[in-house]
């Protein structure tokens, strides 16, 4: 039976306009590909473009309550300001550096990101890269929605659960090129996870770096139990951290 989950999904992208449909024929590539498509302009300034980028996290949760993981994502939840840019931002801080306090307790990570020239790109690949992550969650009930998630957020908080794993995952669209800091793509490497964290936590402390945010984890109920075969099947991309 799929689990029922307690996403919060937070999702800022000023002045964007309806996504166009192209009609531009795609340029012929060599059988090898374009030795010079990764290359960048080294004289490109960082602030430039966006970076669009994933990570997941796998907790072992001995002890469920307020004190958790869970409880405290949930207490971010409650107290999380989503009809402004600001409210967002500090929650994408507040979240990376929650994440980053309980780095002991990671059982596996992973994460990918990618820079664009242009931001509009960047926000389109943070929208398929979301909504790739919300398709693993199934089943997302009306209790998952962000208004209902806000105002259950810690009421099953004070209650004491089975242990469980959590897997908590992030899909955010920052300002400027990250790639360097970040890295493109990662797996079972706690220094990446812990840089791209720092990274998201720094660009919510600054002024309007956070183009869109989203995150989800499970289980959300305290009677819901999540073991390391449903974490391989539905997330085969992490690895022992």
């Amino acid at each position: 039976m799929p689990l029922p989950i307690a996403p919060l999904l937070l999702c800022l992208a000023l002045g964007r306009p309806a996504p166009l449909a192209s009609s531009r024929l795609g340029r012929p590539a060599l059988q090898l590909g374009n030795p010079f498509d990764s290359l960048k302009n080294p004289f490109a300034d960082k602030a430039d473009g966006a970076t669009a980028l994933s990570l997941s996290l796998a907790f072992r949760v001995e002890a469920r309550g307020p004190r958790s993981v869970l409880g405290q994502l949930e207490d971010l939840a409650s107290a999380a300001d989503t009809a402004s840019a600001q409210g967002i931002a500090e929650l994408c801080s507040d979240a990376a550096l929650l994440l980053l306090r309980r780095k002991n307790e990671w059982i596996s990570c992973c994460g990918s990101s990618r820079h664009y020239g242009d931001d509009e790109a960047g926000l389109a690949s943070f929208d398929k890269m979301a909504i790739k992550e919300a398709a693993k969650f199934d089943e997302r009930t009306p209790s998952s929605t962000v208004d209902a998630a806000l105002k259950a957020a810690g009421v099953g908080s004070s209650k004491e659960g089975k242990s469980t794993v959590a897997v908590v995952c992030i899909v955010a669209c920052l300002m400027g090129d990250r790639e360097e800091e970040i890295g493109k793509s990662f797996a079972g490497d706690a220094r990446a996870m812990r840089a791209a964290l720092e990274e998201l936590a720094a660009a919510g402390r600054a002024d309007e770096e956070v183009f869109a945010f989203e995150l989800f984890w499970v289980p959300g109920e305290d009677d819901d139990v999540l073991d390391m075969d449903e974490v391989n099947l539905e997330w085969p991309e992490l690895m022992t951290c």
